[in-house]
């Protein structure tokens, strides 16, 4: 159930097996939050999954499999503006935050890794699909990322500025939902999207499934799983029968969806408690990328306390010219733009930009927005875990009778293909342990 990258690995591991497989999907195209949508120029935004990393060895083997071509991206070095000062990642020397004495002429990213090491932690083993183990989960279960730090000696002054580079939120973040994100944007610079669009990979895979396993524009409405067949049922009246299904249902939406018999009580608790972020991005697309010449670029350029959050830039050795880049807004940012007229919305972050740093950006050609949760099948952007919400993680690999749970919500790698990936073969996995992800070249 669903299209998107965890469900079309899940189905093409189990085919792979011998399996018939079905994929149902309630949009009218593939992809799940892998979109990409055209800029001109040959030029791409992404509303969803915006890149990869060298350290995603798994979406990097499927991309290497269908031998798509890959834009390599700048990394951050971004600008700062954080209570009223601002300053340049690169020139560190000058930083005007009240910084401790091992916190001065040293990087975000050198800070933070040091401070994960006191606190027993990598950005290396986070990353492991069998991270954390009963005792870490344990541990880490009732504590934010603040929690973590402070005591090994983070200062107030860097995490305001962790949170500029990473996200407002972060700071207060569960610590096992942060981490794993964090390992990714500082253990590795290493920055790809693929040329032509990041849902290129999912359109790949679902040819290679072979389209006519695909069922598009069909929203399930009923899953009966007490006979010796499973019953899927759709709004248009259609039935699908089968041994197993793998539900890669968003736990915002599922309670839509008429289940028999009814969901246990963990799962009920499971779809009930799960935090959604609304992110919203506002895209924008420059005549130049003219922060380059600023010595300003990558994943983020710029990031503040501001109301404009950050800004991403993904132009990278993108063809033509051309800058390209979003704003990434999240919690009460994002409610400003998302309760503001949508004819404006959009481009008073950019005239906010603009003032608190004016000239970065240099002409802008065109402005738009996305919202996760504005598309009715998801309704939110990132699903995770609350504090607390360690029991979570053991109910969303435990199956529910006959239906197994995959999506990137469905892990730690919240948000990341590389964890959609993952929890699409645990899924499948489960149904055949012989199940074995794509490698290598066709």
């Amino acid at each position: 159930l669903g299209a998107g990258m965890s469900g079309l690995t899940a189905a093409l591991a189990l085919q792979r097996r011998g399996h018939k497989v079905t994929v149902i999907e309630r949009q009218g195209r593939i992809g799940g939050r892998l979109l990409s949508l055209p800029l001109g120029d040959g030029m791409f935004t992404e509303a969803g999954g915006g890149h990869f990393r060298s350290d995603m060895p798994l979406v990097l083997n499927y991309i290497r499999h269908f031998n798509l071509p890959l834009l390599s991206l700048n990394d951050g070095l971004p600008v700062y503006m954080v209570d009223g000062k601002t300053a340049k990642s690169a020139d560190i020397t000058n930083w005007p935050w009240d910084l401790t004495a091992e916190e001065r002429n040293v990087t975000v990213s050198a800070n933070l890794n040091r401070y994960l090491f006191r606190a027993g932690l990598d950005t290396n083993t986070v990353l492991s699909p069998g991270w954390p183990d009963e005792d870490l989960l344990d541990r880490l279960d009732d504590i934010t990322l603040e929690d973590l730090l402070r005591p090994v000696g983070a200062s107030p002054a860097f995490l305001k500025l962790l949170a500029a580079n990473a996200g407002l939120f972060t700071p207060y973040a569960q610590t096992l939902s942060i981490i794993p994100d964090l390992a990714y944007h500082f253990g590795d610079q290493n920055v790809f999207r693929i040329q032509g669009g990041n849902n290129r990979l999912p359109m790949a895979m679902a040819n290679a499934l072979g389209r006519s396993n695909i069922v598009l524009d069909a929203q399930v409405v009923r899953i009966d799983q007490t006979g010796p067949r499973i019953r899927v049922g759709t709004k248009d009246g259609k039935e699908f029968t089968g041994d197993a299904i793998v539900s890669t249902i968003p736990f915002s939406v599922i309670d839509e969806i008429e289940v028999t018999p009814a969901w246990s009580t963990g799962k009920a608790r499971m779809f009930a408690e799960m935090e959604w972020d609304k992110t919203v991005k506002v895209i924008v697309k420059t005549k130049q990328p003219t922060w380059l010449a600023q010595n300003v670029r990558g994943w983020p350029m710029a990031g503040g306390d501001r109301t404009w959050e950050r800004f991403i830039d993904i132009t990278g050795n993108e063809p033509g010219g051309h800058g390209n880049g979003f704003f990434y807004l999240n919690g009460s940012n994002a409610d400003l733009v998302l309760n503001a007229p949508r004819d404006v919305r959009a481009q008073r972050v950019v005239d906010a930009f603009q003032q608190d740093l004016p000239g970065l950006l240099g002409d802008v050609l065109s402005v738009s927005d996305f919202a996760w949760s504005e598309q009715p099948w998801i309704r939110g952007s990132f699903g995770s875990t609350p504090i607390g919400g360690g029991w979570m993680v053991k109910e969303w690999t435990a199956p529910e009778g006959r239906i197994h749970f995959a999506g990137d919500f469905t892990t730690l790698k919240t948000g990341w293909v590389e964890g959609a990936i993952e929890s699409g073969l645990r899924a499948a996995r489960q149904i055949d342990p012989e199940a074995r992800p794509l490698s290598g070249p066709r």
